[in-house]
């Protein structure tokens, strides 16, 4: 695909803070056919806690998390809207990713 402005897609993004939630991200992107790239991440607290000593009495306070995973989508907005309409339907609050969406205007080399 060529060079592009297009105020109807947007870049899905996805962070899966545990590991249930990987299988439901995943179904939910193939339900509605969508490409992604997966990037381990790491919060706040986990870092603080793996690299930081000094603050290991405040990580010490929190849940131990090992990390999490984002998921990044360049997609439509009616692509990410059938996306999350599958979580809101198909699973629980609790198991649902965090997402979002954010307006691209413009965008290259994108597969059709």
């Amino acid at each position: 695909m060529t060079e592009q402005s297009s105020a109807e897609h947007v870049l899905l993004i996805l962070i899966v803070t545990r590991p249930e939630q990987m299988d439901h991200a995943v179904t939910g992107l193939l339900d509605v056919g969508l490409a992604a790239t997966f990037v381990e991440a790491r919060g706040l607290m986990a870092l603080i806690r793996e690299e930081m000593p000094v603050y290991s009495g405040l990580a010490s306070l929190l849940p131990d998390v090992t990390g999490s995973r984002m998921c990044f989508s360049l997609t439509t907005a009616g692509a990410a809207d059938r996306v999350f309409r599958f979580f809101e339907t198909e699973l629980k609050p609790a198991d649902r990713p965090i997402g979002f969406t954010v307006p691209v205007s413009r965008a290259q080399g994108m597969r059709s």
